[in-house]
């Protein structure tokens, strides 16, 4: 059984957004006072005395429609104004569900979880091997949610300003944050991994995209893919520019930040169809990468991953996929104090059949001419001649040697052969594009 980390990593969430950009199921309810008003004061005083801010002036203003001018109050005059503005908490929507998840609700038990549930405060989702989901918050925002992973939802609200804010403890795994700002107005996503806080930052209208985790000796890796992020521990802060990365050790302030290891270059011979399901990929060597991260996905753009796998050679073959239809991969190395550098383009990937390629070629000789049995040995008349077959009817020859007794091994091309001496041992191997190897060997004798 893989070895699960221990994982705690909390992420608020708070986003400044308008209203109109957020669900319109959502109705706030008021909570209402009379008021009379005092010398010196208008509408805007009056708002800002109950709730801090004048942003409801105009809310109140619809509810006293007798007043003619919100500047120019009666003194004395009797006013109803809101105190409190309840605005229902938001939830936070699970999809892109993979293999084995599972939903716990704030009482009872964990069950298995549907596309569509929605988490509310106190809930949870965890992952298993293979497994996957994806949270959304909103318009905005999307976290990721990798195998092995536990995230509750401690809470989630919207204030009353539009402030959208969320607060999330994933207990094990790894998380991906993806969010494009709709608006002008200031937006804020801070994450907490382990003792390091980060504040990504992007451009209305463009992507912050940035992965986050814990490693077994509790350091928080960060890289930032897109956009920019603060990343702020034990009193000290740096500022982390796209396309960088760093590791915090617990409790320390964080190092200098440094590039992210670039994307590999994947073997352009493996995108393409296949009527099997277990090819090998491979990509280029990334210098100063120790292992790769792997993800098969559903989508091009990665947001559903169906198998993630880390490797520590530039080649790997997947393996009980044994799906039909078209998928994406996309490969990243990962650094010495295990930071995810930049990945690959995501490559397509067509299964036509939803079976994996587990037997070796077939081999097989025909000879012509006279020939007869005794014992292990194969009698051949003076003139008879001998060809080699070999078949791999899933992913195909990729290699088909001889050689006569201990010598040499030689490429077969289709070529007759001949018994070159008296009594000889023929070994023939054949090797199918997935290294899945066959050997044969046949004793012949001159009659």
């Amino acid at each position: 059984m893989k070895k699960i980390n221990q994982i705690i990593v909390f992420a608020a969430l708070s986003f400044a957004v308008g209203l109109q950009a957020q669900n319109k199921l959502i109705e706030p309810q008021d909570i209402t006072v009379k008021h009379i008003v005092k010398p010196g004061e208008n509408l805007h005083i009056i708002t800002r005395s109950y709730l801090g801010t004048d942003i409801l002036w105009q809310d109140n203003w619809k509810l006293n429609p007798q007043i003619e001018n919100p500047n120019q109050l009666k003194i004395g005059q009797e006013l109803t104004i809101i105190k409190e503005r309840i605005i229902p908490a938001e939830k936070a929507k699970v999809y892109n569900l993979v293999n084995r998840v599972e939903k716990k609700p704030s009482e009872g038990d964990w069950l298995s979880a549907q596309d569509g549930d929605e988490l509310v405060e106190q809930e949870g989702v965890r992952t298993y091997a293979k497994s996957s989901a994806l949270l959304e918050f909103n318009d905005e925002s999307k976290l990721k949610v990798l195998e092995f992973s536990q995230i509750f939802l401690q809470s989630r609200s919207t204030g009353l300003t539009g402030t959208d804010s969320a607060t999330i403890e994933v207990v094990k795994g790894d998380a991906e944050l993806s969010w494009e700002p709709l608006t002008a107005d200031h937006t804020e996503i801070t994450i907490v991994t382990g003792s390091a806080i980060s504040k990504p930052r992007a451009e209305v209208g463009k992507t912050a995209e940035m992965r986050t985790g814990l490693t077994e000796a509790g350091n928080s890796v960060i890289s930032v893919y897109k956009g920019n992020s603060a990343v702020a521990s034990a009193g000290a802060e740096v500022n982390v520019k796209q396309g960088m990365g760093l590791a915090v050790k617990q409790g320390e302030a964080p190092p200098e930040p440094k590039p992210l290891l670039e994307a590999p270059e994947v073997n352009k011979d493996i995108s393409g169809s296949y009527n099997y399901t277990n090819p090998w990929l491979a990509w280029s060597e990334v210098i100063d990468a120790v292992a790769y991260v792997v993800e098969i996905c559903a989508d091009k753009d990665c947001e559903q991953v169906l198998r993630q796998q880390k490797t520590k050679a530039n080649q790997w073959q997947i393996n009980e996929f044994e799906r039909i239809g078209d998928y994406y991969f996309r490969v990243g190395g990962i650094s010495a104090d295990e930071i995810v550098g930049f990945r690959s383009k995501p490559q397509q990937l067509n299964f036509t059949i939803a079976r994996d390629d587990i037997a070796p070629p077939v081999i097989a000789i025909d000879i012509s001419g006279h020939r007869n049995h005794v014992g292990e040995q194969i009698v051949i008349g003076p003139k008879a001649t001998i060809k080699i077959h070999a078949v791999d009817d899933l992913s195909g020859l990729s290699q088909l040697s001889y050689r006569w007794d201990d010598g040499e091994w030689q490429t077969y091309a289709g070529q007759a052969l001949v018994l070159p001496v008296a009594a000889a041992t023929l070994s023939i191997q054949a090797i199918d594009m997935l290294k899945l190897k066959s050997e044969r060997t046949y004793q012949f004798k001159n009659q």
